[in-house]
């Protein structure tokens, strides 16, 4: 059918539609006849042709194009100028997918540039959101819109300044020259309005140095979103803003000396100043800020030495995110002129009432690695649960403060306790003869995964393993988890020829149902016998 044809067929059907006294309106009826007259979208190939159905009648059609030439990449940067008119297009999904599209093509564009400066005062709020969110995309050209976006944060509606705050996060380093601007902003009435203005400023890092006096009363902000907004503020700006942090963990409100003590762990080893007044804050009133300080502690390791007296002391503390916090902090810090009470304190740790607090002292062990000897029998007892009867041992590993689903999942015998303890024993132990018993007992555990990690522990013995020891990790080689199997092969393979009594349970090993645990079981062969397992 050639077009002439076309035309005049489609001319008879508007006709007869007409005709018919359809109740469809004339709108309807234009919006139909585009749909009819234009041709298909996309008929041909090529990016002019994606750009010209950016005219087209349908806004449908106009946005496809804009979120097709999103997909064009810096390829697509012939279609800047007609997506910077598509900004003025009278449907709002039209103008969302042209600022993503300008986002996407318009790298190096100063017109692009231009573009999205000017969506960020679009009367639709997810036009000017995502016109902000791209301006770091469109880096380094977009630093020249810098004083253009510092204007419109002074002058233009709240909720157009909001954008512009948002975007001055995006340009960083060449946001700087706003930071008096943003500062100001910190004490407007919309909270949007200051949670935006603290995110650019944390953007600055170290660079936003001079806002940290209005950043200390944001701290203090009445609106929770500001206030966790600047907790990140202030990590960002990194050791600059300890002392900052440090004055504000004195503040009479809770929300504030738990912020502080927060963004001074996210420090780490930064915020070695803080040692005194985070360890001071371990007697806070109030848990949350007891717990976080303990946190910080953790994270700031080796250089928190001097809080370790008052990490001992927090292991007795009534809650147990108290305890566990504090007895990670104590394996994070490590050997020391204070190591002997640390690891007597976390020895008894590995009996507190909660099995997390137990597993956090069996890691904090394994951290200390063998300068914790002093433990081994403390170790030995949670690896074997030995002088636990049934009523202990529901006592000991009992799961509080946690909802019913976490109950269900968390085991009451306490599997985990031993399955912690067995690894701090593989460490700590390094080789001794008086961790092995504790371990080859740990091999008959009734979870498989504390008979894994036990075979993985003895094979850390190499030619140190008794023949008992590989008697019983031989025995693993036919247990119902292939896990604990491969665990057993492996094993073998570490303790090397010592093992080579194993070799008969080795070969038979090599018909095992499992890949993993065959090729497990060629290698330790191998390592036994010098080629037999090939």
């Amino acid at each position: 059918m050639n077009s002439a044809e076309g035309g005049a067929r489609r001319s008879f059907a508007f006709a007869k539609l007409h005709a018919s006294g359809s109740a469809l309106s004339r709108a309807c009826l234009g919006v139909l006849a585009a749909m009819l007259l234009a041709p298909p979208l996309y008929a041909g190939s090529g990016i002019e042709l994606v750009i010209s159905r950016l005219e087209h009648p349908l806004w449908t059609a106009r946005r496809e194009a804009a979120e097709t030439l999103a997909t064009y990449g810096d390829s697509g940067r012939v279609a800047v100028p007609a997506l910077v008119r598509a900004l003025s297009d009278v449907e709002v999904e039209v103008r969302r997918a042209a600022v993503q599209a300008l986002a996407a093509v318009g790298s190096g564009s100063d017109e692009a540039v231009a573009g999205l400066v000017t969506a960020l005062s679009d009367n639709d709020w997810v036009v000017r959101r995502q016109a902000a969110l791209s301006f770091e995309r469109l880096q380094p050209a977009a630093f020249a819109a810098v004083p253009e976006i510092r204007r419109i944060l002074g002058t233009a509606p709240v909720e157009v300044r909001i954008s512009a705050a948002l975007a001055l996060a995006g340009l960083a380093p060449a946001s700087r020259e706003a930071l008096p601007e943003l500062t100001a902003v910190l004490s407007a009435q919309n909270w949007q309005l200051r949670a935006a203005a603290v995110q650019a400023i944390g953007a600055l890092g170290p660079d936003g140095r001079e806002a940290l006096p209005a950043l200390a009363n944001s701290l203090r902000d009445p609106d929770w979103g500001v206030a966790e907004q600047t907790v990140e503020a202030l990590t960002k700006i990194g050791k600059p803003a300890v002392p900052v942090l440090i004055a504000a963990l004195d503040d009479p409100s809770l929300a504030v000396r738990w912020g502080a003590a927060r963004a001074l762990g996210r420090l780490g080893a930064g915020a070695i100043d803080a040692v005194p007044a985070l360890t001071k804050i371990l007697q806070d009133p109030a848990v949350q800020a007891r717990w976080a300080a303990a946190k910080s502690l953790w994270a700031i390791g080796p250089a928190a030495a001097a809080a370790v007296p008052a990490l001992i002391e927090a292991l007795d503390d009534q809650r147990w995110v108290v305890r566990w916090s504090a007895a990670r902090a104590l394996g994070a810090i490590g050997p020391g002129d204070r190591l002997d009470p640390a690891v007597a304190a976390l020895a008894v740790a590995l009996r507190d009432k909660d099995s997390r607090v137990c597993e956090a002292a069996a890691f904090a062990l394994e951290a200390l690695g063998p300068a914790a000897t002093a433990a081994l029998p403390a170790l030995a007892g949670a690896a074997t649960g030995a002088g636990r009867g049934d009523a202990g041992a529901e006592e000991v590993c009992r799961v509080i403060d946690v909802g019913p689903a976490a109950q269900s999942v968390m085991m009451e015998s306490g599997w985990t306790v031993r399955w912690a303890a067995v690894r701090a024993l593989g460490v700590v132990g390094s080789g001794r003869a008086d961790a092995l018993p504790p371990l080859i007992t740990a091999l008959s555990d009734e979870e498989w995964q504390v008979r894994g990690v036990a075979a993985l522990a003895i094979g850390q013995y190499g030619q140190r393993a008794s023949r008992t020891a590989v008697t019983a990790v031989a025995e693993l080689l036919a247990d119902d988890e292939g896990a604990v199997r491969k665990a057993a092969a492996i094993a073998l393979g570490d303790i090397g020829p010592v093992a080579r009594p194993a070799s008969p349970a080795l070969v038979a090993a090599k018909a095992d149902a499992e890949e993993t645990v065959r090729e497990a079981v060629r290698i330790a062969l191998d390592k036994i016998s010098g080629g037999e397992g090939r």
